[in-house]
């Protein structure tokens, strides 16, 4: 499925298609068994934050609370910029929630982690990742400068899809992942070379990849200019770091605000905008070449203000705003979107100094 597919397909179907109906309602779950019922975390949960994570900047505005989350913005505005969720879970907890554990064990049904698992096998979402993935691999391969398959280190790799398209296309592809079900499907079903280790476990030699890549993963480091450090050990000079990551910059972000599906203090403590993630890339030793954005959202945005759900069909006829937005109105209101850095998604490449 094209990203022009996925739109056209509207929000609310590709959002059941795909299962992150179930997702989100999981996850929400998952989240309120972290509230201390006033308002705020469980203090054997919460560490709070009390500097920006990219800069280290001791001022910042609060944007909006949502379930017992502040979401924050760095008042270094001139470099940085960037939004954080305070207070942060602490690791060991998080740790187990990413291997499908839920919070502590306390959950009993069915974990959000798990089922995010089936939202990517589901054909729906499988479809728009290889398209995703496969402008991926062009653009890492163009900004190395060479049609030579080199050796590719995808972190949080998930079930594997990026892996095996990479494989296919020649690439020598290692992955890390710590959700035991993804690892097992990664490994048993497509044969990947995939750990269920964090960067700092995996013990890779300095200078060992041509590319690393961060799908959906940055807006998860807790100390984003630390990981980004290591990454940049282990590429080789001249090579490539990509990610993908929401937009915390982005139009259905700003309009939305706690409103946007995105924004979870538990799983995300980190909102890239597009200057606060290439302030971390320069801060980590590397350079950012180049930033591209995706997914106009544009049906989320149209529905919050049209005052329905943003991702989940109801019953409620589409007002005057969709009806503007459709015809030759919608592909140039998206294209405007994307061009103007307003897309849900951002890919950046980012390259090792030689």
């Amino acid at each position: 499925m094209k990203e022009a597919d996925k739109q056209s397909a509207s929000t609310y179907d590709f959002v059941q298609q795909t299962g992150r109906d179930k997702y989100f309602a999981a996850r929400d779950r998952e989240i309120a068994l972290l509230s201390d019922g006033a308002d705020g975390i469980k203090p054997e949960f919460a560490e709070p934050v009390e500097k920006c994570p990219v800069c280290g900047h001791d001022q910042s505005e609060l944007w909006f609370k949502k379930q017992g989350f502040e979401f924050r913005r760095c008042k270094n505005t001139s470099v940085c910029g960037h939004i954080f969720g305070n207070p942060q879970i602490n690791e060991d907890a998080l740790n187990d929630c990413y291997r499908g554990a839920g919070e502590g064990g306390e959950c009993a049904e069915v974990s959000a982690n798990d089922l995010w698992i089936e939202v990517l096998l589901s054909q729906a979402n499988a479809s728009y990742d290889k398209g995703k993935y496969q402008r991926g691999i062009d653009a890492m391969q163009a900004a190395l400068g060479t049609d030579k398959p080199g050796r590719v280190l995808d972190i949080g790799c998930s079930i594997g899809h990026f892996l095996a398209l990479a494989k296919e296309a020649g690439w020598d592809a290692v992955g890390l992942e710590l959700n035991e079900k993804a690892v097992a499907y990664a490994t048993k079903e497509l044969g990947l070379d995939v750990r269920p280790q964090l960067l700092d476990e995996a013990g890779f030699p300095p200078e060992s990849f041509d590319v690393v890549t961060l799908w959906g993963v940055i807006e998860h480091l807790k100390r984003p200019v630390e990981v980004i450090s290591q990454i940049a050990e282990i590429l080789k000079p001249g090579g490539i770091l990509l990610t993908f990551c929401p937009n915390g910059a982005s139009m259905v972000c700003r309009v939305l605000r706690e409103h946007a599906a995105t924004f979870d203090g538990r799983n995300h403590p980190s909102y890239f905008t597009p200057q606060s993630i290439k302030y971390v890339m320069k801060q980590s030793g590397l350079e950012n070449i180049a930033i591209s954005f995706h997914q106009p959202d544009l049906d989320a945005v149209l529905n919050y203000l049209e005052g329905r759900d943003p991702y989940l069909r109801d019953e409620q006829e589409k007002g005057p705003l969709h009806a503007f937005f459709s015809g030759e109105n919608r592909p140039k209101a998206e294209d405007f979107i994307r061009e103007n850095g307003y897309g849900y998604k951002m890919m950046t490449l980012n390259r090792k100094p030689v």
